[in-house]
């Protein structure tokens, strides 16, 4: 049975992968996982778009843009968005440049894209050079121009345990990697995000070190 949606207005978040396969392969997938989401009353799946492994970034975006529009055809209109989110570009990795994820929305046909947002992982854009810490301001001015903040829906925060430009993905907790407390307390006082879900994906032990990053962010962002 699924529990009522009572307080999961802004749960963005199931997290479901897209590893490049044939359309007809990713509908069963994401089916299932779209249909729940919207039983529990969730706004948004967050999706990692995947890796081309070799066929090139054109036939990689094109079959992304593939499955999504086969699953978000079958699913319910008033379902959950799928949220694309940034990625730091390990291998043959997609969506570490913001041009990849406006190629998927573009190439998704007009009625589909309401139904497709964006998640920023601050992580991932680090690594894969978009300089939060001192370009901040450019880096979503960037996001704006190729993109739309409209479409912004979503925000991970977390530090990295590699450097700025690495195209590694490790995360560090808040503050103890090379991103540093201010682009985090930047995100928080940002007007443009305050109704944005913002979840911490970061290595603890216990509930005890989310409870702590979290106090001193809040404390260092009053």
């Amino acid at each position: 049975q699924v529990p009522p949606a009572d307080g999961v207005k802004s749960g963005v978040v199931t997290l479901l992968t897209l590893a490049l396969a044939p359309a007809v392969l990713f509908h069963p997938i994401a089916q299932p996982v779209l249909e729940r989401s919207r039983a529990l009353g969730a706004t948004g799946v967050v999706l990692h778009p995947g890796a081309h492994v070799g066929s090139g970034e054109a036939a990689g975006l094109d079959r992304i843009a593939a499955g999504l529009a086969a699953a978000l055809r079958d699913a319910p209109s008033d379902g959950p968005q799928i949220l694309l989110e940034t990625t730091a570009g390990q291998g043959t990795c997609l969506g570490h440049r913001f041009e990849h994820l406006a190629a998927i929305i573009d190439r998704t046909d007009d009625a589909l894209r309401p139904r497709l947002g964006v998640c920023l992982d601050t992580c991932h854009v680090h690594a894969a050079g978009y300089d939060l810490a001192d370009g901040y301001d450019d880096t979503f001015a960037a996001f704006d121009e190729l993109i739309g903040l409209q479409r912004l829906r979503a925000i991970h925060l977390n530090d990295s345990k590699k450097p700025f430009g690495s195209r590694v993905d490790r995360h560090a907790p808040l503050g103890a990697g090379t991103l540093g407390w201010a682009p985090f307390v930047r995100l928080v006082r940002d007007a443009r995000f305050a109704d944005l879900p913002m979840l911490a994906e970061t290595p603890h032990k216990d509930e005890s070190g989310w409870a702590a990053e979290l106090a001193e962010l809040r404390l260092r962002s009053a």
